[in-house]
């Protein structure tokens, strides 16, 4: 049948030196109903009947044999016994059939007869039953017994809570608990002035300290249901926490996933401004433009190649850690050398070094001005070129980046003028005419992009030759001419292996030669490939 209000206690007898169990309280508090437990718990494990528990705080129950108890009154006209001389008998048995295994539980242990005597019997059976390995819980309403826990580390006491005149029938380890005879006869309807003489033939000292461990319970079970409110908000804001947490990242993945695929639009848009700028370059060297035009030109696209494929790769929700003493990830460092009309040094300007090494990204201050640049890094000073050191980003010598306040990837003046370039083409001096068809395939104006460099980084010599083939094949398909490999310096090995299979190669490879330091130098190898035939 299904129960409401089921009071669960925790019980622990035998663990340790622990081996007798003093049980307190009031009357009809349920002392009784935890011996009769701990005596069907034990007979349950001796038939291999599971025992109830909580679900995550496992029950141990040892097997106990025998099983002795002495719960009740034995009392008898016939057999002329009194509630004392019968609760002796029982006594004597439990003393003749108890050995190492057994488990004793006594109710109201030495009660019948004289108080002081009664004590004194019982704590001599303690004693005994203790001395032949027992484990054995009794209760008792003796304060000399209470007390006994506190002089023999073989006993532990626990007490039944009495809370607002009523029990609760929760048990409490380490707790000695008050009679309370007087709250539990008011609380049975006894007549309100027998409660009243009763109270006022109690000793000064009796009656204060039933009054002090009254007080005492009740604020225990204030503290205790605040405890429980404060541990139940506490779940509550945890898992309040878990759902925001889970709604943030929800958030941060829908904005990842958005401006990846803008970063994506954003790349697509810059190869075909890359195709029309090479274009550009092309009808400017055919159109009799000087060489310094020409040079300028094409160190601007360098710097749009630069600025753009950084800002695409500018995603948010990608945290960029940062070095002490060295610039932010999202700042470009151009070297001084590529920014026409703006790359005159004086003395004591600062500086970022942009040359690979131990020195990247450190700042600096310019001592000495001449072929060589004298830089301090740190208060050891360095000679270096102005292709290896960058103005600050912020200090105002260097292309600065606008900040639209539409959405999407943000460009640089220069990338701005570069991706207009398509609507202005139409009213260029230039010659356009034949800007639709097909770019020369000389290869003098192509950039490294992504999209054609291949990178053979960690593979060996017959998977580079596979990709190689696939991007050449690629770049015939698509119209273009140039493909950049990757293989990096490393042993040198795999780029001895590449060029000299390069070399060799008669169906794709018109020349070859290590690509432009701009675009990564001798760490890379620069194809021109042969126009193919596609149909």
């Amino acid at each position: 049948r299904g129960l409401e209000g089921v009071v669960g206690s925790d019980v622990d007898i035998g663990e340790g030196d622990n081996q007798g169990l003093i049980l307190t309280g009031p009357n009809s508090g349920g002392k009784t109903i935890i011996l009769k437990l701990l005596g069907l718990y034990a007979f349950m494990v001796r038939d291999g009947i599971p025992v109830p528990s909580k679900y995550n705080e496992p029950a141990r129950v040892d097997f106990f044999n025998p099983v002795l108890a002495d719960i009740g009154d034995l009392q008898s006209v016939d057999g002329d016994l009194s509630t004392f001389s019968g609760h002796m008998l029982v006594c004597r048995e439990v003393l003749t059939n108890a050995g190492k295994n057994a488990l004793v539980l006594m109710d109201e242990l030495g009660s019948g007869t004289d108080p002081n005597q009664g004590v004194a019997i019982a704590r001599a059976l303690l004693e005994a039953l203790l001395d032949r390995g027992c484990r054995v819980a009794i209760t008792t309403h003796y304060m000399e017994l209470k007390q006994l826990a506190s002089t023999d580390d073989r006993f532990a006491v626990a007490g039944m809570q009495f809370v607002g005149g009523r029990p609760t029938y929760k048990l409490m380890p380490g707790v000695i608990g008050e009679s309370f005879a007087l709250a539990v006869a008011e609380r049975l309807k006894l007549p309100e002035s027998v409660i009243k003489r009763a109270n006022e033939l109690l000793d000064t000292e009796t009656r204060k300290m039933g009054e002090l461990i009254q007080d005492l319970e009740d604020q225990k079970l204030l503290i205790d249901q605040k405890a429980e409110e404060l541990a139940k908000r506490n779940y509550e804001m945890l898992e309040l926490k878990a759902e925001m947490k889970k709604q943030q990242e929800k958030l941060e993945a829908k904005q990842l996933t958005a401006r990846r695929e803008e970063a994506r639009k954003f790349a697509t848009r810059l190869e075909e401004k890359e195709r029309l700028l090479e274009d550009i370059l092309e009808k400017l060297k055919g159109s009799g433009a000087s060489k310094k035009v020409v040079a300028d030109s094409w160190s601007n696209i360098r710097i749009v190649k630069r600025e753009a494929m950084s800002e695409a790769e500018n995603v948010p929700g990608r945290q960029r850690t940062q070095g002490a003493g060295q610039p932010s990830s999202d700042a470009e460092l151009i070297p001084i050398s590529e920014l026409k009309g703006i790359n005159k040094l004086d003395v004591d300007d600062a500086v970022v070094v942009c040359k690979k090494g131990a020195f990247y990204g450190k700042k600096g201050v310019v001592k000495q001005v001449g072929k060589k640049i004298q830089v301090d890094v740190g208060g050891m000073p360095v000679r270096l070129t102005t292709k290896e050191i960058a103005f600050p980003p912020g200090s105002g010598k260097v292309p600065a980046t606008r900040n639209d306040d539409a959405g999407g990837p943000k460009l640089s003046k220069m990338a701005q003028r570069a991706l207009d370039l398509d609507s202005t083409a139409g009213t260029s001096p230039v010659d356009m005419s034949a800007s639709s068809s097909p770019s020369p395939r000389d290869g003098g104006a192509t950039m490294k992009t992504k999209t054609n460099t291949v990178d053979c980084i960690g593979k060996n010599f017959e998977e580079s030759k596979r990709m190689c083939v696939d991007a050449f094949s690629r770049a015939a398909m698509s119209n273009r001419s140039v493909v950049y490999v990757l293989h990096g310096h490393g042993t040198g090995v795999l780029k001895k292996k590449i060029r000299s299979w390069l070399q060799g190669d008669r169906q794709w490879v018109k020349n070859y030669r290590a690509a432009d330091q701009a675009d990564g130098g001798d760490a890379l190898t620069r194809v021109e490939l042969k126009k193919q035939s596609l149909f």
